[in-house]
């Protein structure tokens, strides 16, 4: 019964199952001085709540499962962190990344075996309830532009 209550309260059986914000639409305007991230992921079974975005403690997005979160960043390096949106916010996986000027970087959230050979692994942890390994992927950008083609934004970003 214990577990039961710490996963409500983790945002696992939150109501708002689906994004409701707009629909990924591209532009490939620069941010002056600064840098493009976003971040996506697919349906996560049993997880209906969004995901923060932290960066360096602040939280500046949320991604939707599946949905997508924007994140206009300064440049330098910053760390970037994820905890569910849930009155107990404990991040659950975190890391550190250099972004530069100018640059968009595509990073998705995926189990492990699904990666591609392209790739490149940021932070990845096993997952004990769903028994796997997840993690978070810099992505191509041709190959993410068209996964994100279908994802929404979350309805309350923040």
């Amino acid at each position: 019964m214990t577990v039961l209550f710490l996963i409500l309260l983790q945002g696992c059986a939150s109501p708002d199952v689906v994004p409701q914000g707009p629909i990924f639409q591209y532009s490939n305007k620069p941010v002056n001085s600064g840098a493009t991230a976003y971040f996506y992921q697919f349906d996560m079974p049993g997880v209906n709540a969004c995901l923060l975005v932290g960066i360096n403690g602040k939280y500046r997005g949320c991604v939707g499962y599946p949905g997508f979160a924007k994140v206009e960043l300064q440049t330098g390096k910053h760390e970037v962190s994820f905890a569910p949106n849930s009155p107990i916010k404990i991040a659950n996986l975190k890391f550190d990344f250099e972004f530069i000027s100018g640059k968009e970087y595509f990073f998705k959230y995926q189990p492990t075996k699904l990666k591609s050979s392209t790739d490149v692994e940021i932070e990845t942890q096993y997952n004990m309830i769903l028994g796997q390994s997840y993690g978070w992927y810099l992505i191509d950008k041709s190959h993410a532009l068209t996964e994100l083609s279908n994802l929404r934004a979350w309805h309350k970003a923040i």
